[in-house]
């Protein structure tokens, strides 16, 4: 009997694999190689330019710290100037406080003095500007300078640091009020003020006085 099998046979097919010769290899290592040499190269110009950075930055630091001690080093300088101009005023201030107190209490004496000299030169020492201004604002202002200061006399003119008392007898009070005027005009007295004033017959003449007492301030 004859016997046919009609199933289809799958062929059988031998695939070898080629062997890997030197040739794929050192291709391979050229491959891999060259790629490492780039990213060496890579990196090592990224490194450098940080380098670069870092060592710019070294420099600015190191340059701001040379300024900053030339800064100090000025600064102290400066203090050092400071302390003796300082120092200087402060011996200019005594100077002038002591020279002050040696031709202060003359001046003061001498304008009292002009305060109660004759006319027509008699007056206190005012800007001659200003002594206008206060007459235009004001046409009663300023003083007489017909006044005859012998109506007037000072009996007691005492000062202490820069306060002054004075006591002393008028004729009338007016005589006692110009005098008012003419200390509160001048330039060295400040603050006038008329403490009292008392009606007083004089012993001697037999005339009736206005004694009067009256506060000030002097800027030397």
């Amino acid at each position: 009997m004859i016997r046919i099998n009609l199933l289809p046979q799958a062929s059988k097919s031998v695939r070898t694999a080629a062997p890997a010769g030197p040739a794929n290899v050192q291709a391979w290592y050229i491959g891999y190689g060259a790629s490492a040499l780039l990213w060496v190269a890579a990196l090592a110009g990224i490194y450098l330019t940080y380098q670069g950075d870092l060592e710019e930055e070294k420099q600015q630091n190191a340059a701001l710290t040379t300024q900053i001690e030339q800064l100090r080093t000025k600064s102290a300088r400066l203090e050092e100037v400071r302390g003796r101009l300082q120092q200087s005023q402060r011996l200019e201030e005594v100077v002038g406080d002591l020279q002050r107190a040696r031709t202060g209490p003359t001046r003061v004496l001498m304008e009292l003095s002009q305060i109660l000299s004759p006319p027509p030169n008699g007056g206190p020492t005012i800007d001659p500007e200003q002594l206008e201004e206060m007459r235009r604002d004001n046409p009663l202002a300023g003083f007489n300078r017909s006044w005859d200061p012998r109506r007037l006399w000072i009996n007691r003119f005492e000062e202490t640091d820069g306060n002054c008392e004075i006591i002393g007898l008028g004729r009338t009070n007016e005589d006692v009020a110009e005098l008012l005027r003419r200390l509160a005009l001048s330039e060295l007295f400040t603050g006038v003020t008329l403490q009292k004033t008392e009606s007083k017959v004089d012993g001697e003449t037999g005339l009736e006085l206005i004694a009067f007492e009256l506060t000030c301030s002097v800027s030397y």
